[in-house]
């Protein structure tokens, strides 16, 4: 890999052979010197590797192939790879906004921040994009205040880690790698960053193309463990910051944004699944107090399968809409 570049782009690579090509495109259209590409062939069965290797014009990648370990394990590789000052995750069904490159760059040559807090659009073939509507960044100067108003205080979500360009000394120094064996890593990975960071800059441009609805994807996907790790992570964090509210009303309401999954699946994972809600039933005070009528919903086993039901059906006219 070439020494000195300014950013190093890190793209797991697991059986996305009919996706990847725009993701490739995208890095080809805004390729220059300070550049560097880092594909993990996460031990994909397909031809990911090659159909992204084809697409990059004009710029060479450096190559990681393992074993099949998941995502977070794919990221840690690219990071122990990566010889750029700055890392930026790129997902491989998704892909970078035309001047993206650019205007990151841009920004880490005149603050030098230890990350950069960007925005990004939410697309697919259908629909075409949406979201993203402009608003000030007036963040607090005081580390934790900043904390709360990038995750409670933004009108947009920001567990993303793509959204988020890291100083890789950064990274290393804290020791900011992703969970291994864990999906949603990027919900404690992200509350981490944002609290160890001393300096953060904006992107007030959309950077970053998030591909909704790719039936095979993580987040598309059928899968109990998503769901049941999540609401895990939602404990764990609850516990450690329960004196602040404004954090653990949104770790509460990411975790409920889930409930409708709880009928895609059968008896044996339902069960789980609803007792992992029971289990945060205690710390939903931390919260606000809309929260405390979903929590009686929650510990009355009828009544959650009504409303689990319910948002179910909703999420399924949603996707019929969009399609």
């Amino acid at each position: 890999m070439s020494v000195g570049k300014l950013l190093s782009v890190i793209v797991p690579l697991f059986n996305v052979q009919d996706y990847v090509q725009k993701a490739a495109e995208s890095l080809s259209s805004q390729a220059f010197d300070g550049l560097e590409i880092v594909a993990v062939d996460d031990g994909s069965t397909d031809d990911s590797l090659a159909v992204f290797l084809e697409n990059l014009s004009g710029i060479n990648a450096a190559i990681i192939r393992q074993e099949n370990a998941g995502l977070s394990a794919a990221r840690n590789a690219g990071i122990n790879a990566a010889t750029g000052q700055y890392i930026l995750f790129l997902d491989s069904d998704d892909y970078l906004l035309p001047n993206a490159i650019k205007n990151i760059c841009g920004l880490l040559t005149s603050q030098q921040p230890d990350i950069i807090y960007g925005r990004f659009l939410r697309w697919n073939p259908q629909k075409g994009f949406w979201g993203c509507k402009p608003y000030e960044w007036q963040p607090p100067s005081d580390r934790k205040r900043r904390t709360e108003y990038i995750l409670d205080g933004l009108p947009e979500h920001s567990w993303n880690a793509f959204r988020y360009i890291c100083r890789r000394d950064f990274i290393l120094e804290n020791n900011l790698f992703f969970e291994h064996g864990l999906l949603c890593e990027d919900v404690p990975w992200t509350l981490e960053l944002l609290e160890k960071a001393e300096a953060i800059a904006f992107l007030p441009e959309p950077f970053y193309a998030y591909f909704i609805r790719r039936p095979n994807s993580i987040m598309n996907t059928k899968n109990p463990k998503r769901l049941l790790d999540l609401n895990d992570i939602v404990y764990k964090l609850l516990q450690k910051y329960s004196d602040r509210p404004p954090i653990c009303r949104q770790l509460i309401n990411l975790s409920f944004l889930q409930i409708n999954e709880y009928c895609e699946f059968d008896k044996k994972y339902q069960k789980l699944i609803y007792q992992s809600y029971k289990k945060l039933l205690p710390l939903y005070r931390l919260s606000a107090k809309k929260i405390h009528k979903i929590s009686s919903i929650c510990n009355n086993a009828l009544l959650f399968y009504l409303q689990s039901l319910a948002l179910y059906i909703v999420k399924l006219v949603v996707r019929k809409i969009r399609e």
